[in-house]
């Protein structure tokens, strides 16, 4: 998907461009509202689309990815790309909806006004593939303004802060003579989805029939009045100019209260357990008396509480088994092992998280050393940079596999040399006359740790 900022086609906007920097892409478009979201918290990564299980707002609801049908139906999304396993494997194409509520007005002439805001999950570059997720919220409005002139918008996500007051544009006359939309987001962590306009979700009114279909908060082939819009504001609302017909029957507004909404509320029963990983490390060592390398392996993985985790894989397989639960949202399991597998520590663990009724995720994770920068000092006099750090794996440093370190600092980078104790390495560079901000040590086995140089 090709993300632009969108403005004005014939005429100008008057209101200032505000620019909001996401960590990966975030685009603002003209005419932005301050950003003011409503939602609270997403869930861990599904194990097989990569995006967030779910998304919640404040009043509650927590949406997942609405992906049943065929992409026509009361899930909207662009079918299953043939020939690409990653897409054939998550159900979808180029783009899914955890969330969408769109309104359109008619406007004299033939001419239409649209709304949409969504909650949107897609590919940067456009190709569906595992490492490349992009999740975004979206603010979308497009007017075809009969008569140019002062125009006023009102809509659910205006900013409560401001007292949703509406956004206003002065255009020229013009099919899609106000076109703006606004997309805020990011890629992995999609900690950016958090961060927008969107949100909380518009979803179906309660109060008035048809209820929304079971496990959904509407059908987007039914226009139906909606709950959920900030100051209480739950239409679309167009006003022009004084004297201007707009909506062919001589009043200078236009208004619905109808929205087409989709989303299907979250089920932890219909999805494979997440397994997010924490972090994987080991410590290794050598008994000076009888020669004998130990270690043990711990491993941290969040996983929803109902699930249960164990590791496998193990080559010493009495240490595989179930992880503990720490009653928030992490598993742990510590795996010793032996003088026989001590001196061989696995690449990868692999984890497997299985729900109650049998729906299970696998999850490899690299087993690393543990880096700790110990000290780190220049001396301006002497112009010397020291640098001494620590690795978990204490195995003797004779036995040939013992971990390389290597410092980087600046541009440079330096190996570092094992000094005293096993697993104990340092380093001092001369003739540094401007020092690094921050220095890095990175070892052979995976592990790595930054520190910045003390005032």
């Amino acid at each position: 998907m090709q993300f632009t900022i969108h403005k004005s086609l014939t005429g100008s906007i008057s209101k200032k461009l505000t620019t909001t920097l996401a960590s990966i892409i975030t685009l603002v478009g003209l005419s932005t509202q301050p950003v003011q979201s409503a939602l609270t918290d997403k869930g861990p990564i599904h194990p097989i689309n990569k995006f967030p299980s779910w998304v919640s707002d404040a009043n509650g609801n927590a949406l997942q990815l609405c992906l049943d049908g065929n992409g026509a139906g009361i899930c909207t999304f662009s079918p299953a790309i043939a020939g690409n396993a990653f897409s054939e494997a998550t159900g979808f194409g180029i783009e899914a909806f955890w969330w969408n509520a769109s309104a359109t007005l008619n406007l004299v002439g033939g001419r239409k006004a649209l709304l949409v805001q969504a909650l949107e999950a897609t590919y940067l570059p456009g190709t569906p593939a595992a490492t490349t997720q992009f999740a975004f919220g979206r603010i979308r409005l497009r007017v075809d303004i009969p008569v140019a002139g002062h125009y006023k918008i009102w809509h659910p996500s205006l900013n409560e802060n401001n007292g949703c007051q509406p956004e206003e544009f002065s255009a020229n006359a013009g099919t899609r003579a106000i076109n703006v939309t606004r997309d805020i987001g990011g890629g992995t962590p999609f900690d950016n989805i958090l961060k927008g306009e969107v949100g909380p979700f518009l979803i179906w009114d309660p109060n008035i029939l048809p209820a929304a279909p079971a496990g959904y908060v509407g059908d987007p082939n039914v226009n139906h009045e909606v709950i959920g819009g900030h100051c209480d504001i739950n239409y679309f609302r167009i006003e022009g100019p004084a004297g201007v017909n707009l909506d062919g029957a001589g009043n200078n507004f236009v208004q619905t209260n109808l929205f087409s909404v989709q989303g299907k509320i979250f089920d932890p029963t219909n999805i494979p357990p997440s397994i997010e990983p924490i972090r994987a490390t080991y410590f290794r060592t050598t008994n000076a008396s009888t020669g004998n390398t130990t270690a043990r392996i711990n491993v941290w993985v969040k996983a929803p509480p109902t699930a249960s985790v164990t590791i496998t894989d193990l080559p010493q397989a009495n240490q595989n088994g179930d992880m503990t639960y720490d009653g928030g949202s992490t598993f742990f399991k510590r795996s010793l092992l032996n003088a026989t597998y001590g001196p061989h520590i696995p690449a990868q663990v692999t984890v497997v998280a299985t729900s109650d009724n049998g729906m299970f995720s696998t999850q490899a994770m690299n087993i690393i050393d543990q880096v700790n920068i110990q000290s780190v000092s220049w001396v301006a006099a002497t112009q010397t940079l020291k640098v001494v750090a620590l690795s978990s794996d204490k195995i003797s440093v004779n036995s040939g596999i013992a971990p390389e370190l290597t410092l980087k600092a600046g541009i440079n980078t330096y190996p570092m040399t094992q000094s005293g104790a096993a697993g104990r390495y340092e380093l001092t560079l001369t003739g540094i006359t401007v020092p690094p901000a921050r220095v890095t040590v990175t070892s052979s086995k995976g592990g790595s740790d930054s520190e910045e140089i003390p005032d």
